[in-house]
């Protein structure tokens, strides 16, 4: 029966005293539990290590290297393209894993663009990114990554694949599609212990996609753009008389439409309203009208960060949101969060960005160069592994400075988190029943 992750997993003798060592030995002795092969269980662990020690690009041929084996670069190129292994499965006993150590403060649901040179690796298109004003050509991939505290790990991937050949850039569509396949696996939570997903890809419609995850019961924070109309409702939730209003506007005045302003931390101001996002095409400011029959009643959380000089602190510029400040609007789904936790739910998506550049490129996030979709989503399992272990090896480093006691800790009750089909290999395990993700 194998053994529930410890905070620090033992170290067999013989073997180097790194924390670093201890963490791959016992995540390959749980997650590759599901392998029936021993030789896939071996390749499993030279890859994760590949991944964790070759220089540069952590493609098949640079992870052969380190092998220093001639017939290497095939045998990984098999196992990874080509084997019959469920990386699905090992996926859900990432999540699992994490659970086990220790619940998430949210689930962040983010893109990820990896621009390619050439068109032969799976998915590669080209497509408008607005944040630059650019055509890139690339893959655009989709990620939900389990976010806690301390800790913030990659557990599930879609790619976006591009739609038949047609030679013109692929339009850019929010991708909807895989948002929703990603959200939905994260639906089916246990009662009274859902954490938040923090939808952290701006939205032209997040108001009605979220609508259509309303009946799922999971709460929802989405970013969305300043300019997105919304008809503010009043403490009975009733439309005010106001015509709909840019998002940014509500927080440019709020003291004029009534709302409380609200310091959720140094130099940042808030402000939490109900709104109904106004339908398409159905007005701006002057009165359209609220859709709620597609996107019913949400809350604005809107922020500006203030900074003393007067200059955009990202930047280095003046703000178009004003003078000193720069803003981002999110849509939630009714609750009684207050504008802190809020606050602190964007603070959570912010380190998921910053560490899925730092980290993701240390550990291969951006480096599979095949044509094979299975390939694509086998290397993006392992390289959220490794991931893992760099996460976890830098926490132990930072708790053992901060003295011996700071460790992390299995749950005596695993945070349940959609559960589907059970991992067999989960339900031996002492500690309960486990997360798995839905298929």
């Amino acid at each position: 029966m194998p053994a529930s992750p410890t905070a620090v997993p033992s170290l067999l003798p013989g073997r180097p005293t790194s924390t670093q060592e201890a963490w791959v030995e016992d995540l390959c002795r749980h997650l590759f539990i599901s392998f029936t092969r021993a030789d896939h269980h071996l390749k499993g662990e030279q890859y994760l290590r590949g991944l964790l020690t070759a220089p540069g690009r952590k493609s098949i041929r640079n992870i052969a290297r380190t092998l220093d084996d001639t017939g290497a670069a095939q045998r990984l190129h098999h196992f990874i393209c080509n084997a019959p292994w469920n990386w699905r499965t090992v996926r859900e006993a990432l999540a699992d894993y994490l659970l086990a150590l220790t619940r998430p403060r949210s689930w962040v649901v983010r893109p990820m663009l990896i621009p390619k040179s050439g068109t032969n690796s799976v998915g590669v298109h080209r497509r408008f990114v607005p944040a630059t004003g650019q055509l890139v050509n690339g893959q655009l991939a989709y990620g939900l990554w389990y976010a806690g505290q301390a800790l913030n790990v990659p557990v599930d991937w879609s790619l976006h694949l591009p739609p038949p050949a047609t030679g013109l850039p692929v339009p850019d569509d929010d991708g909807v599609t895989q948002i929703l396949e990603l959200v939905r696996r994260a639906a089916k939570t246990a009662p009274g212990a859902a954490a938040p997903v923090v939808w952290d890809s701006q939205m032209r419609h997040a108001g009605e996609v979220m609508s259509a995850l309303a009946p799922l019961g999971l709460p929802v924070m989405a970013r969305t753009p300043g300019s997105l109309p919304l008809q503010l409702l009043d403490r009975c939730g009733r439309p005010a008389r106001r015509g709909a209003l840019p998002a940014q506007r509500v927080l440019a005045a709020p003291e004029r439409l009534g709302l409380q302003v609200h310091d959720v931390a140094p130099g940042v101001r808030a402000v939490l309203a109900r709104v109904v996002p106004v339908r398409p095409g159905t007005g701006g400011e002057n009165g359209g009208s609220a859709g709620s029959g597609e996107a019913g009643e949400l809350m604005l959380y809107a922020q500006r960060y203030e900074d003393p000089e007067g200059r955009d602190s990202r930047e280095g510029r003046e703000s178009r949101h004003g003078a000193g400040a720069r803003a981002d609007f999110w849509l939630t789904t009714p609750s009684r969060r207050s504008p802190v936790d809020l606050h602190q739910f964007t603070r959570t998506a912010a380190y998921v960005a910053r560490d899925s550049v730092r980290i993701g490129g240390r550990t291969g996030l951006r480096d599979f160069e095949g044509r094979s979709y299975d390939g694509w989503h086998r290397h993006m399992t392992l390289a959220s592994v490794a991931y893992a272990v760099q996460s976890l090896t830098a926490l132990d480093a930072v708790r053992a400075e901060r003295g011996p006691h700071q460790r992390l800790h299995a749950l005596a009750r695993p945070y349940a988190y959609a559960p589907g089909q059970q991992y067999s290999a989960s339900r031996e395990r002492a500690a309960g029943s486990p997360l798995s993700l839905a298929g």
